[in-house]
């Protein structure tokens, strides 16, 4: 079964497998409509009995390149609350709504993958890092750019990555914006398992179909070691 919720997010379904698609390509930005379809999409998921286990990808070459800064800057500026020194006194809705959708995304009982080729910045590794698993494709690249447009990752990037690396190397990577290599980020802990690039979201639809018969969250190190022995 094949679905769409707008322009955004395309959703294909597969013997309990659901494959939720970004795609805009090439980058498939996260504009807002973007995170209005996919929390529509989470909620259908989260309500279907049929589904047992999630995989994400993007349409193309790309994962992600994130936000679109150019829809971003306006909707902060115009929903923000500040005082007279500038301090951010409350968040905008906004963010607090796309932040939810990517917790309910992290609570799910079925396995969610990610499955990244190319570029995942920004939202896009949020998103990610939200995941019970990530694969990666060898030419994938990450990275939390925020602080390089004087923002800070505000969808859970913050907590997530320095639950994965450690704080040192989580600020280290947030306050300096760099982005990494794929081989960086499973020396990390960033992401489970590298696969070519061609094979990546073949392997996490197959991983997925062979995982969801029982699956516990907190055994997610067995499942990696039991179908990539390493």
């Amino acid at each position: 079964m094949k679905a769409t919720f707008g322009n955004a997010i395309q959703y294909q379904t597969h013997e309990g497998t659901g494959h939720l698609i970004l795609g805009q390509p090439p980058s498939n930005t996260m504009t807002p409509g973007f995170f209005e379809e996919f929390d529509q999409a989470i909620d259908r998921i989260l309500n279907d009995r049929h589904i047992r286990a999630l995989v994400i990808s993007g349409n193309g070459r790309h994962f992600s390149s994130g936000a679109d800064l150019t829809a971003l800057f306006p909707e902060i500026q115009g929903h923000s609350t500040v005082d007279n020194r500038g301090n951010l006194l409350r968040v905008p809705g906004f963010m607090l709504k796309n932040h939810r959708s990517f917790l309910k995304l992290e609570s799910m009982t079925i396995p969610v993958i990610s499955a990244i080729r190319g570029v995942c910045l920004g939202s896009a590794l949020e998103l990610a890092l939200s995941c019970h698993f990530r694969f990666s494709g060898e030419d994938a690249v990450f990275g939390l750019p925020e602080a390089t447009f004087n923002l800070i990752p505000g969808l859970g990037g913050v907590r997530n990555l320095s639950a994965i690396t450690g704080k040192a190397k989580a600020l280290e990577l947030i306050l300096t914006g760099k982005t990494i290599p794929a081989s960086e980020a499973l020396t990390l802990g960033i992401v489970d398992r590298i696969f070519p690039k061609r094979e990546v979201v073949k392997i996490s639809l197959g991983f997925a179909l062979n995982i969801m018969q029982g699956f516990h969250k907190e055994k997610n190190k067995m499942y990696l070691k039991k179908y990539f022995p390493v």
